[in-house]
């Protein structure tokens, strides 16, 4: 069973990429999907940035390629969000 921080950061994608399949997402990177372009990257990190009330700096924010990489993060930064 996923735990809410998936659960909250696979809304977030799904807000930014919505044709892709929730199955997909925990497997999307910035490599593997065309859509993640620098506007989607920007969009997608402030929406987790608002989802989880972080302030994302810019070293974390280049290193944030990827769902896995991403909820890393948030949990890292957010552990009990």
């Amino acid at each position: 069973m996923p735990d809410t921080q998936s659960e909250l950061l696979i809304a977030c994608f799904q807000k930014v990429f919505p044709n892709l399949s929730r199955a997909a997402i925990p497997h999307a990177s910035h490599a593997t999907l065309a859509a993640w372009d620098s506007v989607a990257h920007v969009t997608l990190l402030s929406l987790i940035g608002e989802a989880f009330s972080l302030d994302i700096d810019f070293e974390e924010f280049e290193e944030a390629t990827s769902f896995a990489s991403i909820l890393d993060l948030v949990r890292r930064l957010a552990p009990n969000a």
